[in-house]
């Protein structure tokens, strides 16, 4: 594949991604939170969804850390490219 194809693709993935990571960690984050609470739900009556809700919470930390390595992503490739536009002005 040529470089000047590649470099025609204006369309980013990483912003989506990362917006998606974060918004999947928020949702993960907060109904772990509240299957887990004693005030909601009760444990012991209810064991699947306290245990559902202890996976989400174990499950969405992971899912943030996810969505900031793509925000890293987008920037090196911003500040690469932004680099190679200086070296061609020049």
């Amino acid at each position: 594949m040529s470089e000047g194809r590649t470099e025609g693709n204006s369309i980013a993935w990483e912003p989506v991604a990362a917006v998606t990571c974060f918004l999947g960690a928020v949702l993960s984050l907060t109904m772990g939170f509240l299957l887990t609470t004693r005030s909601l739900l009760n444990a012991a009556t209810h064991p699947l969804l306290h245990d559902l809700g202890l996976a989400l919470l174990i499950v969405g930390l992971p899912i943030l850390v996810l969505g900031g390595h793509f925000m890293d992503l987008r920037e090196k490739k911003v500040s690469h490219g932004n680099r190679r536009e200086a070296a061609i002005s020049r």
